[in-house]
Parts: structure tokens; C-alpha cells; sequence
């Protein structure tokens, strides 16, 4: 019922522990314990003055003023180990003692004025410690400067004053959709290396972006034409901060221990105060052990990823809830391997991927629910990590029978290493707008979903985009204030990836408002596959089933790395099979065909490629991966 301002320290040269506290006015008793030890000798159990040189001493009761002192087993008048602690400041009918449980006690009563204490405890052997211990302490009594901490939390002075300026690289205006450049301070005072890990931004279009080295810096000045970009680092010092969102606009921030969420008390932009907004229950030191994203949903509340394999985290892989407020933490689903990335839909659905490995046939992105479970089973040996730090019997866990699919499988040709989700609802950004797009950590490429709910379950088709960006980008988010969509990431483990992307970097994706020729929708349909164009068609064209090629097939969910491509007709035979169509029928509007492919059923992966002539005589090429996990009764 009282509110505290703690700072701990330490005291240079002598192995004691310096705590300053401020204790604000309030009605209410407080009681602290200082210090706890087994049991000792009764008689060097008790209170000492400071003046005092005597080291054996009795027990003792009274008002502070002095130090307790816990001292182990005595011979010969010697002292052996000992707990001590002493008391500094404001200690006016502050009272210690020690209790039956050999706890050294501080009682602090009810106050009408703020106080300000130090508590400086230490362990150690022999009268000398002891000794220096006191000595320490009478020097402090002495100097009489106890830190103002009422004054720490106005905020102090900056720590990088120097704003850097850096100018963007703009994509061309050919196409509809351009790579525009925002250009890295690589060369800094700091030496900080910039590999870009997350983003967001403020209403007013400042950016925040943070690095996997423990940075946060808000960028200014992006224009259209990225001609006057400004940085200031904002913090720095956070455990590899792989996810960020600026809500009420407070910078929140993904950690690898915690959710920080930091404040600027003075308005010199930088941090003055990280304040643990929500603690973790795991931290891995496992090189794969992240906390990956940061969404909110409609409601407020905070979703983040925790890797399954590579940590000693006891559930396998979670997404875990947190209360808009911080003080409430649930795990909403589990079954995740790596998943370096989530999105969240405009109907507060989340969205999250999860990459090719151990019990994970193939990269993926699911939308998650309440409870559910999605593929990672907690049952694998590694010496340098364990399911709950090695108090779960990996032998023992049974995997389950199935687990929840996701509403796309990728090849490892298509995506390797996924990365988030962003719903793009800003009708500026062009035909695209409207839409779920995924981002590749592997190939650095971005991607557009074409969704579908088939009652309960979902599914979907998905197109990357003709763009190649810099580095692996693992993160995006719109701009308030031009509409367009931004992408930052970075490159490490890149198995399989594409070669040459460099270890950080910033991108916008731009609409430049040139014509573009897109496939718009691909839905499942009783007895085949619906396809919708933003163009129309030539119908001769349209209505040759040569104009569409697919294949199709199954992966199997095994602990083992990965799943080779499986026979829908054959299980147990490896491979793909064509899909045979019936024939092609064209839809009034001329915009749409429909697939006639009467035993259509579900599959883990389809591979549709589509050659058509459009109606103004220009030919259309385009390739899509589905994943059909339900047909529609009508």
C-alpha cells in the first residue's frame, strides 16, 4: 500500500550489495526482510553499534542505529561466516532484529513524509571482513550523499545527443510495385552495428526500429522522396529486441527476457526509464532461443512467439497473451518450433509461421485460436538444452495424433525461413491493399495471401510479389502516414536461403500507381477451384486447360527433419501427381474461371501455374501454392 523507489548497487572493492530505497508517506507498517542464514551460534546472533569494535557481542534488541549481524560457528571467540547488514539515512524508528527463522528484519513504520535509506548487507569470514565491512559503512555514514531517486525519474541528461542524417535510395516507377531504400547510418559514433530486427511507427509517421544488438532508434524525415532521413537512438542495452509496437504512444518491446516498455520522462528523445511491462518465465541461452513479434488485437492485449526447440522452455513453442495493462500472462497456443513471426487479422485473429525442421514437415503460417496445438511435440535430446530445463522426461511425452493445420504449407524453394504477417488496410497502397501479406527471413521476399473459411476451418492460396529485397526480411508494417508498406530484417542461419542478402536493412514497398495485372482470388469450390483476375480475359484463351498446370501432394508429420513431397493417390510412394481438370469453365464477368476438377479433396500443397491470355491481347503469367484443407459441401 505504499508506493517505493528502489536502486540496487553494489560497493566497489568489498563484496557488498547497496540498496537505496525511498519510501513514500502512508498509513501502512512495512516489514522487509534484509538477510536469512541457517542457524547460528546464539551468542554472535544479534546487533552491533557502529562505534562498537567488539566482534563477539550478545543478543541485542533496539532501535536501529547499528548493523545486524548473523554469525556462523564460532571457536575460540573467532568469528566464523557471518551475514551482516547495516543501515543507513533516514533510520529514525526504523527497528531491526533478528527472528526465530534467523532472518534479519527491518520494521518501517507508518510515515506522513517520504524517507530515503540505504541498505548495505554483505557475507563474509573472519573479524577482518567484518571489519572492512564496517568501515565501508562509517565512511558512508560519514559522505551523507544518499542519490535523490524522486529526482532519477524526470529523466537525466542524453546519452546520444547527435542525431545522424542519411539519405534514401528511391526504386523505379516502371512497375506498380517498387523497392525504395532507406539508408543505414552504418557509419556512427557508437559503433552500432544496425542489423535491423523489428519496426513500427508513430501516428505522426516516425519510425521506430530496433536491432538484434539491443538497440531502439526512431527515424524521422521519410518522405516520398527519402531525401532528408534523420536518426536518433532512442535506447540501447535490451536483450535482443526481436519485436516492437508503439501503443498510446509508448515504445514496446519484444525481449528475449521480457515485454520492456520505455519512457522518455524528459522529451529529450531517449529512454530515461525501461520499465519490465512483462516478465518472461523462460530465459534460453540456446542461440535459437528467441521471443519473436509483438501484436496487439483489438482488445489491447500483447501477442508474442517463444521458440520450442532450442530452449528449456516446458511448453513446446507458445504464443503467449498479455492484459493490456501487463499484469496478466497466459499462453494462448502452442506447437511451435521457430516461429519468427506472427501478423494479426482485422477480425483479431493471429496470425504465426513457423519454419521446416524437427516435427515441422515444411515452413507454414497458421491463424491461431485459443488452446490450439500446432505441430511441435517437446520430445527432443539435445545436451545443450531441455523441455523445462531437464525436468521433463523427453522419453515419456507422447506425441499427439494430429494438431492443428495451417492455412499454408511452402517448399523450401518458396520460403525456407518464414517470417511475419502484416494486413495491409490502407486503399493507398493500390489493388493490393486489403490483403494478408507474409514476409521470408530466407529468400527476402514478400508475399500475398488470398484467404478462405470453410466454416471453422481456414485455408488459402499465396503469390510472392516480383521484388527482391536486401536482406531477410522478417517484419513490416504500413505507415500511417503515406499508406505504404515497410519491411526490415537481417540474415544469419540461412540454409537453403538466397545468396548474397547482407545483414540489415530497411525497405518500402511503394505503389506507384502503374497498371498492374494481378490474381486477385483463389477459392476451393465443390468439384474444383475458382480463379479471379483484376483483368478481363480472352476467353478462348481462358477456356484451354492448357492454360493451367497443376500438381499436388502430402507431407508427412514425423520427428524427423522436414518431410520429402508424398503422393496424394500413392501415401507411400515419394513425388507429385498431376491434377487432372475436367475443363474449364469461363464466368460471366470475364474476369473469372472456374476449374472443373471433380475429385478435388483436401491435400497438404497444390502448385498451380497459370499462362492466359488477357483480353487486350498481353499474356499473364503467374504461379500460386495452396493448401486445401477442406472442400465445401456446395
Amino acid at each position: 500500500g505504499r508506493a517505493i523507489l528502489e536502486l540496487p548497487g553494489r560497493q566497489k572493492g568489498l563484496d557488498a550489495l547497496i540498496h537505496t530505497l525511498e519510501i513514500l508517506p502512508g498509513p501502512q507498517p512495512l516489514k522487509l526482510c534484509v538477510g536469512q542464514a541457517e542457524q547460528y551460534e546464539e551468542d554472535i546472533v544479534g546487533l552491533l553499534p557502529f562505534d562498537s569494535s567488539e566482534v563477539k557481542i550478545a543478543r541485542r534488541s533496539g532501535e536501529a542505529g547499528g548493523h545486524a549481524l548473523l554469525g556462523g560457528e564460532s571457536r575460540d571467540g573467532v568469528l566464523g561466516e557471518f551475514n551482516t547488514v547495516a543501515l543507513l539515512g533516514d533510520v529514525r524508528g526504523l527497528k531491526l532484529s533478528v527472528d526465530s527463522q534467523y532472518r534479519m528484519v527491518l520494521d518501517i513504520p507508518s510515515g506522513v513524509e517520504s524517507r530515503t535509506i540505504q541498505v548495505a548487507r554483505h557475507a563474509g569470514r573472519g573479524a577482518p571482513q567484518l571489519q572492512s565491512f564496517l568501515g565501508m559503512v562509517r565512511h558512508r555514514q560519514a559522505k551523507d550523499d544518499l542519490p535523490n531517486l524522486a529526482g532519477m525519474t524526470k529523466g537525466g541528461p542524453a546519452n546520444w545527443p547527435e542525431a545522424l542524417t542519411s539519405k534514401g535510395e528511391l526504386g523505379s516507377d516502371g512497375q506498380a510495385y517498387t523497392i525504395d531504400t532507406l539508408t543505414l547510418p552504418e557509419s556512427n559514433p557508437w559503433n552500432a552495428w544496425l542489423r535491423t530486427a523489428a519496426l513500427d511507427f508513430f501516428p505522426d509517421g516516425r519510425m521506430v526500429l530496433t536491432t538484434h544488438g539491443g538497440d531502439v532508434w526512431i527515424v524521422s524525415g521519410i518522405d516520398k522522396d527519402l531525401g532528408g532521413l534523420k536518426w536518433k537512438r532512442f535506447a540501447a542495452g535490451l536483450y535482443e529486441p526481436f519485436g516492437v509496437k508503439v501503443v498510446n504512444g509508448k515504445i514496446h518491446v519484444t525481449c528475449k527476457d521480457r515485454l520492456v516498455r520505455l519512457h522518455d520522462l524528459n522529451g529529450d528523445g531517449e529512454a530515461d526509464f525501461y520499465e519490465n511491462f512483462s516478465a518472461d518465465t523462460d530465459v534460453s541461452i540456446f542461440f535459437h532461443a528467441f521471443n519473436f513479434d509483438l501484436q496487439t488485437d483489438n482488445e489491447g492485449n500483447f501477442y508474442y512467439a517463444k521458440a520450442g526447440q532450442y530452449t528449456d522452455h516446458a511448453l513446446p513453442g507458445a504464443v503467449i497473451k498479455v492484459s493490456p495493462d501487463g499484469q496478466r500472462r497466459e499462453v494462448f497456443c502452442t506447437g511451435f518450433r521457430t516461429p519468427n513471426g506472427m501478423g494479426m487479422l482485422p477480425d483479431g485473429r493471429p496470425t504465426v509461421s513457423d519454419n521446416q525442421g524437427t516435427w515441422m514437415p515444411a515452413s507454414k503460417v497458421s491463424i491461431v485460436k485459443k488452446g490450439g496445438f500446432y505441430g511441435y511435440v517437446n520430445n527432443v535430446k539435445n545436451p545443450n538444452w531441455a523441455p523445462d530445463g531437464g525436468r521433463i522426461d523427453v522419453s515419456g511425452v507422447i506425441p499427439p495424433k494430429t494438431f492443428d493445420q495451417p492455412i499454408i504449407w511452402m517448399p523450401q524453394d518458396f520460403d525456407n525461413s518464414s517470417g511475419g504477417q502484416l494486413y495491409v488496410d490502407d486503399p493507398r497502397w493500390g489493388p493490393l491493399s486489403g490483403r494478408l501479406l507474409h514476409t521470408s527471413f530466407g529468400k527476402g521476399w514478400l508475399y500475398y495471401f488470398m484467404l478462405q473459411d470453410v466454416g471453422d476451418v481456414s485455408q488459402s492460396a499465396i503469390v510472392k510479389l516480383p521484388l527482391d529485397f536486401v536482406t531477410g526480411i522478417h517484419r513490416a508494417r504500413v505507415n500511417p502516414r503515406d499508406g505504404q508498406v515497410y519491411a526490415v530484417g537481417l540474415n544469419g542461419w540461412n540454409g537453403g536461403g538466397r545468396k548474397g542478402l547482407i545483414d540489415g536493412g530497411i525497405e518500402r514497398v511503394r505503389f506507384t500507381g502503374a497498371p498492374v495485372k494481378l490474381l486477385t482470388d483463389v477459392q476451393v469450390r465443390r468439384g474444383g477451384i475458382e480463379l479471379a483476375f483484376n483483368f478481363e480475359l480472352d476467353p478462348k484463351s481462358a477456356a484451354r486447360k492448357s492454360s493451367y498446370e497443376l500438381q499436388q501432394w502430402n507431407y508427412k508429420w514425423l520427428q524427423r527433419y522436414g518431410s520429402d513431397q508424398w503422393s496424394v493417390k500413392d501415401p507411400d510412394k515419394k513425388g507429385r501427381d498431376e491434377v487432372v481438370i475436367e475443363k474449364v469453365l469461363a464466368v460471366p464477368e470475364k474476369k473469372r474461371v472456374f476449374l472443373s476438377i471433380p475429385d478435388i479433396k483436401p491435400v497438404n500443397q497444390v502448385l498451380a501455374k497459370v499462362r492466359v491470355k488477357a483480353a487486350d491481347g498481353g499474356m499473364f503469367e503467374e504461379e500460386f501454392y495452396m493448401t486445401v484443407n477442406r472442400v465445401p459441401e456446395n
